[in-house]
């Protein structure tokens, strides 16, 4: 088994993810970014099928309809590797 990301580089991922699927800077998106106030659910569930590709994870659509903000984001894909 391979060790877990460190949050910090999880956390970088998830925000260069985010920035190039929306095509922002990265200085643009924060943990505390809404997904509802910076895209809209085309643009969320791209994001987390980008996520499950990423990190190699499953989320399902339940579990997507939680994750409002970009810190929930980050500690679903931390959670989620941590429990792998």
């Amino acid at each position: 088994m391979s060790e877990p990301l460190p949050e910090s580089e999880i956390e970088a991922k998830v925000l260069e993810a985010i920035a190039d699927q929306l095509g922002v800077a990265k200085t643009e998106i924060t943990r505390a970014s809404d997904f509802d106030s910076i895209c809209d659910s085309l643009d969320k569930a791209e994001l987390m099928m980008e996520f499950e590709d990423l990190f190699e994870i499953s989320i399902t659509d339940e579990a997507a309809t939680k994750l409002k903000t970009v810190a929930d984001a980050i500690d679903f894909v931390q959670r989620t590797l941590k429990n792998s």
